[in-house]
């Protein structure tokens, strides 16, 4: 029961902060999604350094780092949007941009996770 209320808060807190961020960064009148981009760019860096160092330390409980990770970190990321703005570009016939959208969201977020990873390794 502990474990659901530790993946309900994450998970309010992470699409409360998805919300905020992404309307804050998004530029209006632009077709290009940078809001959504750099908010899965964050979201995969902080779930990288959060696995790392919560699992290779004592810092927090199983629950409590499942909150963060699972309850947060997929309520702040979005696959689903993602996916959705990258056909808007297609649509559109923006195929640079749903290129560089995609490329930037795919590798990126793999540099990020690699970077959280790397940071909390050297704080261990």
């Amino acid at each position: 029961m502990k474990l659901m209320l530790y993946l309900a808060l994450g998970g309010t807190a992470g699409t409360l902060a998805r919300f905020l961020l992404q309307g804050a960064l998004q530029s209006p009148g632009s077709t290009f999604p940078a809001g959504t981009l750099i908010v899965n760019l964050a979201g995969s860096f902080v779930l990288g350094f959060l696995m790392r160092y919560l699992t290779g330390s004592l810092a927090v409980s199983p629950d409590v780092r499942a909150g963060l990770t699972i309850g947060f970190c997929g309520a702040f990321t979005t696959m689903s949007t993602f996916a959705y703005e990258s056909v808007l570009l297609l649509e559109g016939g923006e195929y640079w941009r749903a290129s560089a959208y995609a490329a930037g969201s795919v590798g990126g977020s793999v540099l990020a996770v690699i970077a959280g990873l790397g940071l909390a390794g050297r704080l261990l």
